[in-house]
């Protein structure tokens, strides 16, 4: 019986030791799931991306901000979103926008499954290797995107928040290499996107190029 009773508390230590982890997805972004619904005849810059997520210090937003931006660059390139897209120290020109993100929540975070340590110690670990949940992973993304002139006049936006939480078992490769996270950042940025340049106004050209 003492034997039995250590082997469960040896096993349940184990199990224990998968806790929880926060973290802060930055990407990879990856191709834009779409060509662009709407392609903008401007050109566009992205501005260095502001990074507003609390918990974290000024070289870390600064290190994200950086990543970011330059993901950003190339993602806007390869959707099409508009006409080209150009890096300062380019001068834009009387049409032309600059691109505006606001990231105020990149969190992903790792929790045990509440049924995991009970239901592998009432099957013996059965539960593990018959792929039953052993993590839950969730996510909160939010930000949001304002498309201004080279004035600095807004001329459309959008806001946008993802929240978004699903099982990992033992088999699955987010046990591994959780990816998830990054899927629902770049389901943020193509919603951004998609929504602010909708809004976006054809410009006017002027009369004599009419």
């Amino acid at each position: 019986m003492l034997q039995t009773l250590l082997k469960t508390a040896a096993l349940l230590t184990a199990l224990s030791l998968t806790g929880c982890v926060s973290y802060t997805v930055t990407g990879p972004l990856s191709a834009p799931p779409h060509p662009a619904k709407v392609s903008s005849p401007r050109a566009a810059q992205i501005a260095d991306v502001s990074v507003a997520i609390p918990d974290a210090d000024d070289a870390t937003r600064t290190a994200i901000s950086r990543s970011l931006t330059h993901q950003l660059n190339q993602y806007v390139k390869a959707g099409g979103y508009f006409k080209d897209v150009t890096e300062y120290p380019v001068r834009l020109g009387e049409n032309d926008v600059v691109l505006k993100f606001n990231m105020t929540s990149l969190k992903g975070h790792r929790a045990p499954h509440p049924a995991y340590i009970p239901g592998a110690l009432l099957t013996l670990t059965i539960w593990i290797w018959v792929n039953g949940p052993i993590y839950v992973d969730s996510f909160d993304m939010a930000g949001d995107l304002a498309i201004v002139d080279r004035n600095g006049k807004e001329l459309a936006a959008a806001k946008e928040q993802i929240k978004f939480e699903h099982n990992v078992g033992l088999y699955g490769r987010e046990y591994w290499s959780p990816v998830m996270g990054v899927k629902k950042l770049n389901e943020l940025v193509s919603t951004l996107l998609d929504n602010a340049t909708a809004k976006l106004a054809q410009p006017q050209l002027k009369e004599e190029q009419k």
